[in-house]
This record gives structure tokens, sequence and C-alpha cells, in this order.
């Protein structure tokens, strides 16, 4: 083939994906001044404090004083995730609507090309591409999660990259045909910096799937190999992510300590569910499934493109390709949930710690697809491989990738047509006085209700709402028979017991002297020595205090003073934050002199 003809089929094959983005994400353009309904308000409201915490207080977003009485914003699961991020300069420098819609396209086309390279990995057809993007990227699962605000859905996108990088580290030669070291360590650093990405960026699911699907690959690859050399590799990308990561990986794992996410997960699914998860239209009669919605389930591919994915497993023949089918099929099985006590999922959660914070199994059908789809793409290839006319063959592969990209696409677009149709508060922002209330007053909701409290009005009103949705660990539904969840201290004004935002212990006063969300202080008079200046902020013991040492009094931040009057200024600063930065300090330093000693 030449490759002129080549070249123009690959750009007009890649137009096409563009063009599919453009379909499916057209809806949330209509409007571009209105947020997001259901989850997403918690997620505007994580992304409007780290923009509010940086350009109104000119602080790093550590703490969100704002939600479920305060707690750490850099150490949750998915709220410090707009920091290190391709789309923190976005949100700092455009409104929130228009920052939401940049991430979803945004994210969108990282998945798409991410896909589109993978499968050049081991396909050169434009259409055997296009048809694997088109299946993939921005189908009608996609396309719910994000319209539900499942941000880290959206981050499956490194997914592909991953698997990428790992492929090239494996594989990569230099002219004359023997290993390239310096091409190998580049990649296994860029995929350390892709699982570290993951992790900086909330994607929750993505992360352990993706590292059990790589674990698959490079065990299969290093028994086709008769060589550890495969999983060396994949170590040295996982101490490199583990490194990079560890500045939020660590606050992250010490909240999780302290607020252990439990969850049951008995979901299973039986054979015409698992066909009906890739074939049900929009209006179809849909299976019965779980207790979830159809947006945890529904991943509309068209037959052909199902078809192929369960074909895949039985025609690979290649170590490359076996590896990818081989993750595909632990995926799919573990897709089925808890169909016995000894299913893969059962295993998986009952077994694997990381596992036993998530549910809804079928989220393993997402990437799933793809590593069959790449599979397939690789068996297919080597039928063209011995084509005389394969630009022809390839043509017709376009036109059929094209099909499937106008099926999908217009398939997923229903979910998006509502997804971004609540209008923005009309709340004035405001950077003081700060007050706790025990739930949103009317002035502070949106017209329309929803499942979880609002988050987001509140926080534009510098106001704090205890009863809320946006930290796992506090959560409103984990409340007691009094209605109290366990580790919220601090109180809202309308409670019998609310003292203030900040008070003391004895007879003394306390008061405000200054007020950001990473720090406060606090005059106090009249007090004894050894009384306890508190403030109405969840105690985490990331909290300091100058002029006092920090204790946790009944749940809260507080701190014991010696003296009868005085300021005291309590400061937040992640747990193992600084041992983060040390770790990354020298991961980087560590990176650096091995890239130096290659080029040498």
């Amino acid at each position: 083939m030449r490759r002129w003809p080549s070249r123009v089929l690959q750009a007009f094959a890649f137009l096409l994906v563009l063009g599919l983005i453009a379909l499916v994400v057209a809806p949330i353009f209509k409007r571009t001044d209105t947020l997001g309904i259901h989850d997403w308000d918690q997620m505007e409201a994580h992304r409007y404090l780290a923009v509010k915490t940086i350009k109104r207080f000119h602080q790093f977003p550590f703490w969100d004083p704002y939600s479920c009485g305060g707690h750490t914003w850099w150490g949750g699961v998915e709220s410090g995730t707009t920091i290190v991020s391709p789309w923190l300069p976005t949100y700092l420098m455009l409104s929130l609507p228009w920052g939401l819609r940049v991430e979803v396209v945004g994210m969108a086309l990282f998945g798409a090309v991410g896909a589109w390279l993978l499968a050049s990995r081991f396909t050169k057809s434009a259409g055997l591409r296009l048809f694997v993007v088109a299946a993939y990227a921005v189908n009608s699962r996609w396309a719910a999660q994000a319209s539900m605000g499942h941000t880290w859905h959206l981050y499956y996108a490194w997914v592909a990259w991953a698997l990428f990088f790992l492929d090239r580290a494996l594989e990569l030669r230099a002219t004359d045909g023997t290993p390239n070291p310096r091409s190998r360590f580049r990649n296994v650093v860029l995929l350390g910096a892709t699982l570290a990405l993951m992790v900086y960026t909330g994607a929750i699911y993505p992360l352990p799937q993706t590292v059990i699907i790589l674990g698959i690959y490079a065990a299969v690859c290093a028994r086709a190999s008769r060589s550890w050399r495969p999983l060396g590799i994949l170590a040295a990308s996982g101490f490199i992510s583990l490194g990079l990561a560890a500045p939020r990986l660590l606050p992250l794992m010490d909240s999780l300590r302290r607020y252990p996410r439990l969850v049951d997960s008995p979901e299973s699914m039986d054979l015409s569910a698992f066909i009906g998860v890739f074939t049900t239209r929009e209006g179809d009669p849909r299976p019965t499934l779980g207790p979830w919605g159809w947006h945890e389930f529904g991943i509309y591919t068209g037959m052909v493109p199902f078809l192929l994915m369960l074909c895949a497993p039985f025609l690979v023949r290649h170590a490359r390709e076996r590896a990818l089918a081989s993750a595909g099929v632990v995926c799919v099985l573990l897709g089925f949930g808890r169909f016995h006590k000894y299913a893969p999922w059962a295993l998986f959660h009952d077994h694997l710690p990381i596992f036993e914070s998530q549910h809804v199994p079928s989220r393993w059908l997402y990437p799933a697809l793809l590593v069959l789809l790449v599979a397939m793409a690789g068996v297919i290839e080597r039928f063209l491989a011995r084509q005389p006319r394969r630009l022809l063959l390839d043509v017709a592969l376009v036109s059929i990738g094209a099909c499937v990209a106008l099926d999908v696409g217009l398939e997923a677009q229903h979910p998006l047509v509502n997804a971004f149709t609540r209008n923005v508060p009309k709340v004035e922002e405001s950077l003081g006085p700060f007050h706790q209330d025990k739930s949103a007053p009317p002035e502070l909701r949106y017209s329309e209700g929803d499942w979880a409290p609002p988050a987001l009005p509140a926080m534009m009103n510098n106001t704090g709402v205890i009863d809320c949705g946006t930290f796992p660990g506090l959560h409103l539904q984990l409340h007691d028979r009094t209605g109290h969840v366990t580790g919220i201290g601090a109180r809202g004004r309308t409670e019998h017991d609310y003292h203030g935002e900040v008070w003391t212990t004895g007879d003394g006063h306390a008061a405000i002297e200054s007020w950001t969300p990473n720090r406060v202080a606090v005059h106090y008079y009249g007090v004894s020595p050894g009384d306890v200046v508190a403030l109405n902020q969840n105690w985490d013991p990331g909290w300091h205090a100058s002029g006092g040492d920090v204790v946790p009094w009944r749940d809260v931040v507080a701190a014991r003073v010696s003296s009868a009057s005085g300021t005291v200024e309590f400061r937040y600063r992640p747990t193992f934050l600084l041992v983060g930065l040390a770790v990354l300090l020298m991961t980087l330093a560590s990176i650096f002199l091995y890239a130096r000693s290659e080029r040498r």
C-alpha cells in the first residue's frame, strides 16, 4: 500500500472520530450557562472550592470547611481531583459551566486518541482503528455516566494510554533490532506517570481495574517470552507511579484508613442480561438488572462490535493478542458479578482490600470492551496483511466503522440531552463571614430537588452545611437513629448544642480575627490556663495550632492554651503531605539521574 493513500485514509478516519465526539456531546452545548444534574452538584462544588481557595483566598485547597462540618479536600476520594489535572487552567480562566464542558469534551478526546493509539499497536488499518474508537470511546455508557456526574468514569480515558505505554515499553527496538533502553525507560516513566494521573484525577474505579489488566497483560507476555522482563517493567512503572502520586496518595490512604468505605456487592447478571447490556437501544425493553439505574449497565455497541468482542478470545494467536484477550475475559467474568460464591467478583470483593470499597461489578465490562476489540483488531490485521488489495479492504472497513460510529453516536446522545439543564443558583458569592448551618436554607437550594443535599450554592455563599453528600465517610446517609453521623463534631446554628464558630470551655470568650479555608486566627480572653479554645470544624489530625496544643474536643478542632488571653492560629495541612512531597522529589531525582546515565 502506498503511503499517501493510507495517510489520507487515516486522516479521514480520525476526522470521523472527531465528528463522532461532536455528535455525542452536542446536547450539552445547547445552553452554556447551566450546570449538571444529580451528582454533578457535588463535583461542581469540589471544582468551585479549588478555584475559590486559589483565586479568592490565595491558598492551596487542602481543606473543605463548607461540607459535612469540614473535611479534607486534598485527601478526599473525589474532591482533590482538579489540581494535578489538565483542566485546572480552564477552571481558573473560564466560568464553572464552561469549565465542566471543557473537561467532559477534553476527556472524550483523550480517550479517543488513547484508544486510537492502542489500536495502532495492533493494526495499520484506519478502518479497524475507527471501529475500536467508535465502539468504545464515547458510547452510551460513557454518556450516561457523564450525564449523572460520575466524573471518575471520564478517566477511563487513561486505560488505553496505560496499555499503549506498557506495550511500547515491552517491544521497542532500535534500528539494528536490539532493545532500545532509552525508549524503553521513557515509556516506563510515561506508564508510571499515567497511573499517577489516575490517582490525582480521582479514577477510583478505572485505576484498580487498569492495574489488574496491566498485570494480566504483563504476565501473559512474560510466560510467552519465558522472561521476567515484562513483569519487571510493570513493577518499575508501578514504583514510579507510587512515587509520583505520593503527595496525594498518602493523604488519601490516611483518609480511607480513618473512614473506610466498605460496601456490600451482591449484584449479578445472567447471559441474556449480558447480551442486552450491549444491544439494548433507547426505548427497547431493558433486562432486569440489580438495584441500580440503566446508566450502570447499558453499553450499546450494536450487534457487530458485540459479536467481534465475543469472538476475540477464540481467534487470537500471537502473545500480545492473547494477553489482551486474557485480560478481557477476566474483566467479563468479573462483570457478571456474584453469580456464585466462588465467582471472580466474589473472590475479589471479599479478599482484596481495594475492592471492598467498590460495587456495581458491571463496570468491569467497559474496559473489557476496549481490550477485546483491540485484540480482535490484531486478528483481522493478520488477515489484511495477506491481501494484495488491502487499500480497498481498508476503505470498506472505514465505511463500516463510520456506520458503527453513527449508530453508537446517535444512541449515546440520549443521556446527555437533559444532563446540563440546572440553572446556576442566584446566590451572592461571598468570602465571609463564615457560619455553619445544619442543612441548606431554602435560599441556598436549587429550584428542583435531587437525591442528595445541595452543596454548591452554600459554598458560593461562604456557608457551611452539616448535612451533605460530598464526603463518603461523613455522608448524610450514614446517620444513626438520632440523625447524627459519627465523626461530625461541628454543629449548625439551629442545633441546640451550637456554641458559635469558636468558643472556649471555661468562662472566657473567643472571636475570629481572620478566616480562610485552611487557616483561622482566633483571639481569646478571660480564660483559665488549660482551657480549650474550640473551632467549629470537624477534627482531623492534619490540623495544627500556634499558641497551643491541638486536641480533638468532642470531634472538633481545639487547642489547649496556657495563657488567659492571646491569639491561636489554626492551620490545616494534610497528614503525610510533607512525606509525600519528599518521596516525589526523590522519585523525580532518580528518574533524572537514570535518564542522564542512559544518555551517557
